[in-house]
């Protein structure tokens, strides 16, 4: 049983899905080559090896809690 409130949600679709398919039927039109896809966030070129570097360092010098949880509402009290 799903609330009124989240049917008339789901029947409107995934906006998400709609960027994604458009994606997919813009590089059929021109090319992949020629469509930057962010529609869901997977690059489909390789990271530089700096990217590798940070968060090997990110992984062996930070806490583990600090890493895999939630940052506060208002942000890292350092960058605000």
């Amino acid at each position: 049983m799903i609330s009124k409130k989240m049917q008339a949600m789901l029947s409107k679709g995934s906006a998400i899905r709609a960027m994604f398919e458009e994606g997919k039927r813009l590089s059929a039109l021109y090319g992949a080559e020629n469509v930057y896809d962010f529609s869901i966030g997977n690059p489909y070129f390789p990271p530089p090896a700096s990217v590798k570097t940070a968060i090997i360092d990110i992984l062996e010098t930070q806490e583990p809690n600090f890493i895999h949880g939630y940052m506060p509402n208002d942000g890292y009290p350092a960058v605000r």
